[in-house]
């Protein structure tokens, strides 16, 4: 693949004109930024090339919610724990006989039978955030001796994508930790995820004026401007250099880049006012109901693989932001106070970090609205038929309460949730003591997780990866098959 990309570059510089191809890179580069027409190019040869047996996916939705949520108090509620570490929240039945869920996730109850949840997932072995969501998003350790690529970027790489107007690989929008760990590895740059989202941290789709701003033109370039390109692009289409193979092959994947721009489809997928207004209230009109329905969006345009990423913006509870007096950070790390909302006098709050006594249970009824509407929702377009959900987090909290009154990071047992693509739904896989810190049954990992990811889309993980120079590698750190969900 790499060498036909080589040659598909050189015949074209040879053969075209300049001004054609002045105008190519600048479609490619001053729009919407360096590499995209490539990156579109690799998953179109991807895709004809890649190696694929028959699969129940086409496509993964990875809902990521970071800071490591407190699986006692979602998929795997302990009522027997010891008086002083339980949870105060009960567990409640779902919509299937015998498996119960958290009192917060009330609504995700009435969808278990479409979810085969893993309670027994360990992650990482030093319990971090970073180490855990590079676990998650690469399948291997996070102290390998190389950098291996994202699943996103592996998935692309080999079998490209069904919507050639977007990347096949796209981060809603993409902050904070995600950001950090991601790479491409050994793969082409062009592999990386089209991040819609342009902040680390304060990124708000609820706000009426969001955008993605890498769709917008150049400051420089007038719509008029525009057009009068697009106008010389069609004259030099009619030389005779232009109708060589390479040339025109070349072409469609710069035209895949102005499309970008231009295509109904494009922007209709990453527009969420032309949903309905009960749809939009189902997801919610905060940020997180906002990222999810755009995950959705984009499987439905065809996107290959989709991270969506969430942390919620400090208006969404009428806060300050994160480093200002009283200030939050809506992710689900919750050292202090994950059961009281109010000042802990802990650390953490005196010194106006992360967050301010904001507690579990004022962030977990946007979460079970959301993906509860998600579910729902893509089951009832079809699009859960061929589609993976997956449901993650970095990492579990501790089964004790700290001093002061929050969970610490604990990486030795944990729970996901997955859906659609054949997954048998109403499944509970492995368990955790009473307590909820330690595997009992069935332990599984992020290789693992990365393993039946690539499975679910039929790529056949025995043929191996290469890195440059032809050195074969695992496309997983050692993963095995979660067998139950298949």
């Amino acid at each position: 693949m790499k060498n036909k990309l080589k040659y598909l570059h050189r015949t074209n510089h040879s053969q075209s004109d300049p001004a054609r191809r002045g105008f190519l890179k600048s479609v490619s580069a001053g729009m919407m930024g360096c590499g995209l027409a490539e990156m579109l190019a690799l998953e179109a040869m991807a895709k004809s090339e890649g190696r694929r047996a028959a699969g129940r996916a086409k496509q993964v939705l990875v809902v990521y919610e970071e800071g490591g949520i407190s699986q006692m108090d979602t998929w795997d509620p302990k009522p027997d724990a010891s008086y002083d570490h339980r949870t105060p929240y009960k567990p409640i039945a779902t919509n299937v006989p015998g498996v119960n869920f958290s009192s917060l996730m009330p609504m995700t109850a009435k969808q278990a039978d479409k979810l085969s949840v893993i309670r027994s997932m360990t992650s990482a072995r030093v319990a971090g955030h970073k180490e855990g969501c590079q676990e998650f998003f690469k399948g291997y350790r996070f102290d390998s001796a190389f950098d291996f690529p994202d699943i996103g970027s592996v998935v692309t790489h080999k079998i490209g994508t069904d919507c050639p107007q977007l990347p096949g690989y796209i981060f809603c929008p993409g902050i904070n930790m995600p950001n950090h760990v991601t790479s491409t590895g050994f793969l082409p740059s062009s592999r990386s995820p089209w991040k819609l989202g342009t902040k680390n941290l304060g990124e708000n789709l609820s706000d009426p004026e969001w955008k993605v701003r890498s769709l917008q033109l150049h400051p420089k370039l007038s719509p008029e401007r525009f057009h009068q390109r697009r106008d010389l692009l069609e004259k030099l289409d009619r030389s005779a250099v232009s109708k060589t193979e390479s040339a025109e092959a070349l072409q469609t994947y710069y035209e895949n880049a102005v499309d970008l721009l231009t295509s109904p489809r494009v922007q209709a997928s990453l527009n969420l006012s032309n949903e309905s207004e009960k749809i939009r209230d189902r997801y919610g009109r905060d940020h997180r109901g906002c990222c999810y329905l755009l995950g959705r969006k984009l499987i439905e345009a065809g996107v290959r693989f989709v991270s969506v990423t969430v942390i919620q913006p400090p208006e969404h509870v009428n806060r300050p932001g994160y480093g200002q007096p009283n200030g939050v950070f809506l992710n689900w790390d919750h050292h202090e106070g994950i059961y009281n909302n109010g000042p802990c006098s802990g650390p953490q709050g005196k010194s106006n970090q992360e967050r301010f006594g904001l507690p579990h249970p004022v962030m977990m009824p946007s979460l079970d609205r959301s993906l509860s509407a998600l579910l729902e929702d893509m089951d009832a377009r079809g699009l859960l038929d061929e589609t993976l959900v997956c449901f993650i987090t970095e990492m579990g909290r501790t089964p004790r309460v700290n001093k002061w009154g929050g969970r610490d990071h604990w990486g030795r047992a944990m729970s996901v949730a997955l859906a659609g693509a054949g997954v048998p739904g109403g499944q509970v896989i492995g368990s955790t003591n009473k307590e909820g810190g330690d595997v009992t049954d069935r332990p599984y990992t992020p290789y693992d997780y990365a393993e039946t990811i690539y499975r679910k889309l039929g790529i056949d993980t025995t043929a191996r990866l290469e890195k440059p120079g032809g050195l074969p590698i695992d496309f997983t750190d050692g993963g095995r098959v979660i067998s139950e969900v298949f």
